[in-house]
């Protein structure tokens, strides 16, 4: 009940920048999650760090708000490499901040925008699960970051178990569209 009343809200007053196949490795079914792009998620919003600028977070178990920047660089990666319900993004070493891990797996030592979408999808799935939960859990572990130890498994399982699997045909806002296509020309 709290993932649809808050999702429905949230919607209402922001438009999804696009639509994405998302779900957990132990989840049969693709559910469709929206990205919600907001300014003061933006790098460069001058909103205090880690609250707002260059954040990620899920909010309920289908909304994922962002800056538009980083909605942008997710819609650069897709168009070059895309991912698929049949091969999703998934965080790659089931880490985003091990470096040594992720070398040691043969992997890039810094995450993909793509990997950590797919790392909160694994989020959304918790907000399913938690419900009204989630977001006082999520706030207060989210802060431990991954590592070793039970104080690190709430963002272990998100990297362990999230897999991004692609854009929603036709769900891609037009203002997403022009603010790539007017990069495009400089």
């Amino acid at each position: 009940m709290y993932n649809a009343w808050f999702s429905a809200m949230h919607k209402s007053v922001n438009r999804p920048a696009y639509q994405i196949y998302g779900k957990t490795r132990r989840e049969a079914m693709w559910r469709i999650i929206s990205v919600v792009a907001v300014a003061r998620r933006n790098m460069d919003s001058g909103w205090p760090r880690p609250f707002f600028a260059g954040t990620v977070i899920t909010w309920t178990d289908s909304i994922i708000a962002c800056g538009w920047d980083f909605a942008a660089t997710i819609l650069r990666e897709q168009m070059k490499e895309p991912a698929s319900r049949c091969i999703p993004v998934t965080v790659r070493a089931g880490r985003l901040a091990d470096k040594n891990r992720r070398i040691a797996g043969g992997f890039p030592a810094y995450p993909s925008a793509s990997e950590i979408l797919a790392h909160e999808c694994g989020h959304t799935a918790q907000a399913r699960r938690l419900s009204w939960l989630y977001l006082p859990k999520g706030a207060v572990f989210t802060l431990w970051r991954e590592g070793n130890g039970w104080l690190h498994q709430f963002e272990n399982e998100a990297s362990e178990q999230g897999q991004f699997g692609g854009i929603v045909i036709g769900s891609v806002d037009a203002h997403l569209l022009h603010r790539l296509e007017s990069r495009a020309d400089d």
